[in-house]
C-alpha cells in the first residue's frame, strides 16, 4: 500500500511532458461533459423558442471550436509576453465596457420588472460580454503590477493611482450594466492580490468591515438588489414571481434524489428561467441526481487541485501570480453559481465554467486553462 501510495503521490506531483496530461486532459473532458449538459438543459427551451431542440447546442459548438483555438493557442504562446500587453489589455476592456452603452453597439435586455441590462456587443447573430474579458485582463494586469510594485522594490504611493484609477473605472462600469456578481468576482480577485502582494490579513478584514456600510447601500438602495435579497432570504414568498426561478431550482434538486430521471424531462426542464445558462446546475442534478453532483464536483475538484500542485512549483514570478490568479477566479466562479443555485448565496449572474450556455464565457474560460496549462509546462517546474 506504501509502494502504491508513494507512485501515485510521484504521479501527482509531477507535471507531464510537455504539458500536463492530467490538466489538459481534465479540461477536454470537462468542456465535452459540459456541452452534454448544456444540450440536455437547453433542448426543451430550444425547441418551445425556437421549433430546434438542437438551437442553443450548435451555437455553443461553434464558440467551443472557437475556444479550443484560443486554448491551443495560449497553450502554445509564451505567456510572459503578456506582461507587455497587460496596461493595454485593460485599457481596451474599459473601451469595451463603454462600448456596451452605445445605442446600435450594445445590446441591451429588458426585463419584465423594468430594468435594462447592458451587458453584450452584438456581432451578426452573436454577441460578446466584454465583462467577461475584463476579467481576464485585469489578471493579467495586476499580475504584472505585483511583480513590478513588490519584487522590484518599487512602493510608490503615486504608483498606485492610474492602477486604482483603471480597476475603479472596470468595477464602476460593470456595476452599471448592472452586472453585480462579476463586479464581486473581480473584486474578490482585487483583494486576493493586494493579499498576496503583502497586505496584512488583519487589516484586510478592517477594510472589509468599513466596507459593509457601502454594501448595504448598494443593496438597499437599488430596486433590483434588495428586491433580490428579499427573494433569497425567503424565497417561497415570492414563488409565483421573483423566487419562482430559485424555488424551481430547489424543487430540481428533490425532484432528482440519489441517481436522476429521464433526461430533459424533469419539470426544471419545463419552466426554470436561464435553465441551460446561470441555473444549468439544478436541471443538470434534475438529470442525473446527487450521486451526478457528487461526479461533477470531484471532476471540478482534481482540475482545481491540479493546477495548485502545479502552480505550487512554478519558479517564474510573474507565471505564479497569474496562474494563482486565474485559479481563484475560476475557482470563485465555481463556487459562486453552485451557492447562487443552492440558494447559499443571493441570485446573480454568475455562469457555470463548461456547462453554462455563453460564447463568452466559454471563450474565456479556456483561454485562462490554456495560460494554465502554459504556466505549468514541463521546463516552467523547479524540482
Amino acid at each position: 500500500m506504501k509502494t502504491i501510495g508513494r507512485k501515485f503521490n510521484d504521479f501527482w506531483e509531477s507535471p507531464g511532458s510537455p504539458f500536463d496530461l492530467v490538466l489538459v486532459g481534465s479540461v477536454f473532458f470537462l468542456l465535452l461533459f459540459g456541452i452534454c449538459v448544456m444540450y440536455s438543459s437547453s433542448s426543451v427551451t430550444a425547441w418551445r423558442e425556437f421549433q430546434d431542440s438542437e438551437y442553443f447546442l450548435k451555437k455553443q459548438l461553434v464558440w467551443a471550436v472557437i475556444g479550443l483555438v484560443v486554448f491551443f493557442f495560449f497553450a502554445n504562446f509564451p505567456y510572459k509576453r503578456l506582461e507587455k500587453f497587460a496596461l493595454g489589455g485593460i485599457i481596451i476592456s474599459v473601451l469595451l465596457l463603454v462600448l456596451v452603452f452605445i445605442p446600435g453597439i450594445g445590446k441591451s435586455v429588458g426585463t419584465y420588472y423594468g430594468r435594462n441590462f447592458h451587458r453584450w456587443i452584438g456581432i451578426g447573430p452573436y454577441q460578446l460580454q466584454p465583462s467577461e474579458i475584463a476579467k481576464l485582463a485585469v489578471v493579467v494586469y495586476l499580475s504584472s503590477l505585483i511583480v513590478k510594485l513588490k519584487l522590484k522594490g518599487n512602493r510608490d504611493p503615486k504608483k498606485f493611482i492610474l492602477p486604482a484609477i483603471l480597476l475603479l473605472a472596470v468595477l464602476i462600469l460593470i456595476l452599471a450594466e448592472p452586472a453585480f456578481g462579476t463586479t464581486m468576482e473581480i473584486l474578490f480577485v482585487v483583494i486576493a492580490f493586494v493579499f498576496l502582494f503583502g497586505f496584512p490579513i488583519r487589516n484586510l478584514l478592517l477594510v472589509g468591515l468599513v466596507s459593509l456600510p457601502l454594501a448595504y447601500l448598494l443593496i438597499s438602495q437599488v430596486g433590483y438588489r434588495r428586491k433580490r435579497m428579499e427573494v433569497w432570504l425567503d424565497p417561497y414568498r415570492f414563488r409565483y414571481d421573483e423566487g419562482h426561478q430559485l424555488v424551481t431550482s430547489f424543487r430540481a434538486f428533490l425532484d432528482g434524489g440519489w441517481f436522476g430521471n429521464k433526461l430533459a424531462s424533469g419539470y426544471a426542464h419545463r419552466y426554470l428561467t436561464y435553465s441551460h445558462t446561470d441555473f444549468v446546475l439544478a436541471t443538470y442534478v434534475e438529470d442525473f441526481g446527487f450521486i451526478g453532483f457528487l461526479f461533477f464536483f470531484a471532476l471540478v475538484m482534481i482540475l482545481l487541485s491540479r493546477v495548485y500542485v502545479l502552480l505550487k512549483r512554478v519558479e517564474d514570478p510573474f507565471g505564479f501570480y497569474l496562474g494563482a490568479g486565474l485559479l481563484f477566479i475560476l475557482g470563485t466562479q465555481f463556487v459562486i453559481n453552485s451557492y447562487v443555485v443552492t440558494g447559499l448565496f443571493p441570485i446573480t449572474g454568475i455562469s457555470l465554467p463548461f456547462m453554462s450556455y455563453g460564447g463568452s464565457s466559454l471563450l474565456v474560460v479556456l483561454a485562462a486553462f490554456g495560460i494554465l496549462v502554459n504556466i505549468t509546462r514541463k521546463e516552467n517546474i523547479g524540482v
